[in-house]
């Protein structure tokens, strides 16, 4: 391995870590050398995820974490320092989504996709609304506040914000998902600014169509499936690996001179 690429002795705290892309990233940064703490809500989750950093010999603590509430964040952070006495990597992946019309459409229950996503004509919810934008991007806020008083301290870190494509493409049927992510594509690029005077890095990661459970419905429908890979130059779904190779380079030495980017790992689906 690329020296520059070793996160050999670095603490790297990672939400969503229980599954899906934030599983993958974990994994990714223990092979690469990290010690891992695991967040999300569920701790069945979070045991798997730490039974295979371990295996990599590498030392994982479990935090169940609800991102939304900072006076759980807050002790998530403090355990970690209390732990590893710092706190180098933040990768902010815990998120939600959901696929629903913003208001009721008449004629959408006449669609193909409706007979895949049946709930697709039933409004968002006040509480759906609310739900996604305060785990999205207030549960960012939260965790970015509470460790990069302690990045400002060692003057050095790292943060990686998962944003998604659908922060500059949108698409029907989402409607408050691609909100929360451009929001926090401008967070990221203005974090950046004000932290850069201490050698910390922000940068965010964009991932397009990855067969994880927020699409599991749309991918294990045939048609659905193909008509999405024709959206994809690529013409294939991206490994969630990929994804973790990703973020390995942004919390890495490698990175060193990149900060405020968002970077897109779509198989083209952008600029299609």
């Amino acid at each position: 391995m690329l020296k520059e690429y070793n996160l050999d002795g670095k603490v790297a705290v990672v939400t969503g870590a229980g599954r899906g892309l934030g599983k993958s990233i974990t994994l990714t940064f223990a092979e690469a050398g990290a010690d891992i703490v695991a967040v999300s809500r569920t701790l069945s989750e979070l045991e798997k995820t730490a039974e295979l950093v371990r295996q990599q010999g590498h030392k994982c603590l479990t935090m169940p974490t609800d991102v939304t509430d900072k006076n759980q964040v807050n002790k998530m952070v403090n355990s970690t320092v209390s732990e590893f006495g710092k706190i180098d990597i933040l990768v902010n992946n815990a998120g939600i989504g959901f696929f629903k019309a913003l208001i009721p459409t008449p004629g959408l229950e006449k669609l193909p996709i409706a007979r895949i996503l049946p709930d697709l004509n039933v409004p968002l919810t006040d509480d759906e609304w609310t739900t996604t934008w305060e785990t999205n991007v207030n549960g960012v806020f939260n965790c970015i506040r509470t460790v990069a008083p302690f990045m400002i301290k060692q003057r050095k870190g790292k943060i990686v914000n998962i944003i998604s494509t659908a922060a500059v493409r949108y698409t029907a049927f989402q409607s408050i998902y691609p909100a929360t992510k451009a929001a926090l594509a401008a967070i990221t690029r203005c974090l950046a600014n004000e932290l850069a005077r201490f050698n910390i890095n922000v940068n965010a990661i964009g991932p397009g169509m990855f067969a994880t459970v927020m699409l599991e419905k749309l991918l294990n429908n045939e048609e659905t499936r193909n008509q999405l890979l024709r959206t994809i130059p690529l013409r294939r779904f991206g490994e969630p690996r990929e994804v973790g190779l990703l973020a390995v380079y942004l919390a890495s030495d490698a990175s060193n001179y990149m900060t405020g980017q968002s970077l897109y790992i779509d198989g083209g689906y952008t600029i299609a």
